[in-house]
C-alpha cells in the first residue's frame, strides 16, 4: 500500500550521481541486486539492476542513500548461506520480490515519508540503524527490548530494500539525525557495529564493562572489533585485541 503520493519525476530512472529535485521520486532506481540463480561469491552474486522504487507504508521512510556501510551479513546473503534470505522472506512475510537488495548501514537524505511519520521530514539528513520491528508488536508495546521481538528483522539482510541502492525503504524509528561533524561516509560506517559492540559491553547488567577491567576483543581489526576497542577504552577498561595475520 502506498500511503504517501510521490511527486513524480519526468524520468523513470536517474543514473548514479544524477539527483532529482528534493522529494521528487522516479519510478525506478539502480541497485546492487542478488538473485538466487547467482548465489555464490559476492563478486558474481551482486549485479547492478534497475528495479522499482519501493512503495511506502504509513510508518515508512524513503531515504536517498549518500553512503552505505558494508557488513559481512551480505556476504552470507550473496552466498545463500546459512539461509536463502529471499526464500525465507517469502515464507515468513509473504514477500513477493524474487531478489534481495542488501545493506544494513546508511547515511542519506529523507526523500519521502508515509502519512503517519512524525519524527523526520523530507530534506532531513539521517543515519539509519538496522533494527526493524512492527510498531504494534505487543512485545515492543509492553516496553521490552525490541531486538528480541517476534517481528524483529535486520534491515537489508532479513528484510529487503537495503542500502545498496539509490533509495532505501526503512521504518521511521530507524532514522536518527546525522552528526554534523561526520562526512556521509563516516556516518554510514558506525551504526550497526557500534550499536552491537555497545550492547555487548554495556547491555547486560550486571555483566557490564568496568574501569580497569581487561576486555578480550576477538577480531580487533574488523568493524565490530574496532568499535569495541574504542567503547572499552571510553569506559576506562583495558582492551586486548586479537587479530589474524
Amino acid at each position: 500500500m502506498v500511503s504517501t503520493a510521490f511527486a513524480s519525476s519526468g524520468n523513470d530512472l536517474y543514473e548514479l550521481g544524477d539527483v532529482p529535485e528534493l522529494g521528487v521520486v522516479p519510478t525506478k532506481m539502480l541497485a546492487q541486486v542478488i538473485r538466487a540463480e547467482r548465489f555464490g561469491e559476492p563478486l558474481d552474486a551482486f549485479k547492478e539492476e534497475a528495479v522499482p522504487v519501493p512503495e511506502l507504508g504509513p510508518r515508512d521512510v524513503l531515504v536517498y542513500v549518500m553512503a552505505a556501510g558494508v557488513n559481512y551479513n551480505n556476504v552470507w546473503a550473496a552466498m545463500g548461506v546459512p539461509i536463502d534470505v529471499i526464500k525465507a522472506r517469502q515464507k515468513r512475510w509473504g514477500a513477493k520480490e524474487d531478489f534481495h537488495i542488501g545493506g544494513s548501514d546508511a547515511s542519506g537524505v529523507v526523500w519521502a515519508v508515509g502519512k503517519d511519520v512524525k519524527n523526520v521530514k523530507v530534506g532531513d539528513d539521517v543515519v539509519v540503524h538496522c533494527g526493524m520491528w512492527e510498531p504494534d508488536d505487543p512485545w515492543v508495546m509492553s516496553g521490552k527490548d525490541p531486538m528480541f521481538a517476534p517481528t524483529q528483522q535486520i534491515w537489508g539482510y532479513e528484510s529487503n530494500w537495503g542500502s545498496f541502492a539509490q533509495y532505501t525503504k526503512v521504518q521511521d524509528h530507524q532514522c536518527v539525525p546525522k552528526p554534523e561533524h561526520l562526512t556521509w561516509e563516516e556516518a554510514a560506517a558506525y551504526m550497526l557495529v557500534g550499536a552491537t559492540a555497545y550492547r555487548m559491553l554495556h547491555g547486560w547488567p550486571p555483566n557490564v564493562v568496568q574501569p580497569g577491567e581487561p576486555v578480550l576483543i576477538w577480531g580487533g581489526a574488523g568493524g565490530l572489533g574496532s568499535m569495541a576497542i574504542q567503547i572499552a577504552r571510553a569506559a576506562g577498561a583495558r582492551p586486548v585485541a586479537v587479530v589474524s595475520g
